[in-house]
């Protein structure tokens, strides 16, 4: 049985591109440098990857870094304080209203007057509307973070 049926990343050969790529970009721990240096030189593949690598390193540190437009820039800024600021009045109107229901149903439920069966048929709907809601909410999370076309719609 072959240890490297399971997943093709873990192949010796994917395995050893890594390598030469950390290599290129020196990020292989030195103890690794000899022994891929020695697989470099055994093979012509390697030798032409590594040089490809390289030349690619050159031409990437030679050139200007690509300019980034205002308008960019001003889209990313409104995408983190529209998120912030969204997600802070969320917060204070939904907790703003939960304290005031909260209120109420603590005065209403407190009162004297109001016979027994009424206070616990209330309680009763009141909590089912905030498992319900509690429910609403956890699956627009979920589906928000699992939404693969979220940057497509907008």
């Amino acid at each position: 049985m072959n240890p490297y049926d399971d997943d093709p990343q873990d192949t010796p050969l994917e395995d050893t591109r890594a390598k030469i790529q950390a290599l290129v970009d020196n990020e292989l721990p030195d103890s690794e440098i000899e022994p891929v240096l020695e697989t470099i030189q055994g093979s012509y593949e390697y030798r032409a990857e590594y040089a490809e690598l390289l030349r690619l390193r050159r031409r990437l540190a030679a050139g200007p870094a690509p300019p980034v437009s205002a308008d960019w820039l001003a889209k990313a800024e409104r995408r983190i304080s529209r998120r912030v600021t969204q997600s802070v009045g969320a917060v204070l109107l939904v907790g703003s209203y939960a304290v005031l229901l909260g209120y109420a149903l603590f005065t209403f439920l407190r009162d004297p007057e109001v016979p027994r069966l009424v206070t616990v048929l209330v309680a009763l709907g009141a909590l089912g509307i905030g498992a319900l809601l509690v429910n609403a909410v956890a699956d627009r999370i979920r589906e928000k973070k699992t939404d693969r076309y979220r940057e497509i719609i907008r």
